[in-house]
């Protein structure tokens, strides 16, 4: 069987092309990101500034993260009680890559706006997810570079999410009991 390189995606025995496939994704990703620019506007700029800050170690807490989620579920999964929760860890899970790798395109694109002097955050979403979109047409170098998007987008993500989560239970009620008694 000879596959169409213009192709990509069965669906049922019908072969969508590759601009249906990359318009369809690019579509979604510009909704699911307007709605957390929109949403979380702090937190995504911080994110952002985590991608630019200190990549390396983003990268590579995307890595971690991207590798130890799925078994981490699957340790979930080992007993009868924790099945409900694992499938309810992997539909998070998957969720989560792809509000990461859509945060990442963005950091990106916001990274590439700041060095020709822009500060849109708009606009650096557009040019992440089209740039991205573009890029992803290239065999195999723009693979490399969707994957270093994601791994950056999923790293900062869960950075982010562990930094809210401490300053959160900081910022909570005291650990001291209280009674009716007192005033």
């Amino acid at each position: 069987v000879i596959e169409d390189p213009n192709t990509r995606g069965d669906v049922g025995s019908v072969s969508l092309p590759t601009w249906v496939t990359t318009g369809y994704s690019l579509l979604a990703n510009l909704l699911l990101g307007a709605i957390l620019l929109a949403l979380f506007p702090a937190f995504s700029a911080r994110l952002a500034g985590r991608v630019s800050g200190e990549p390396a170690k983003t990268g590579g807490v995307g890595l971690l993260t991207l590798v130890g989620g799925p078994i981490l579920v699957a340790v979930v999964a080992i007993t009868i009680i924790g099945i409900p929760l694992a499938v309810l860890g992997a539909v998070a899970f998957g969720l989560a890559v792809w509000i990461g790798a859509v945060y990442g395109q963005y950091a990106v694109g916001a990274w590439a706006l700041r060095r020709v002097g822009r500060d849109d955050r708009w606009l650096a979403l557009v040019a992440g997810l089209v740039g991205f979109a573009i890029l992803d047409l290239i065999p195999v170098v723009g693979g490399v570079f969707v994957i270093g998007a994601l791994l950056l987008g999923v790293g900062a993500l869960a950075l982010e999410l562990r930094n809210a989560l401490r300053t959160r239970r900081r910022s909570g009620p005291s650990d001291r009991q209280t009674t009716f008694d007192e005033p």
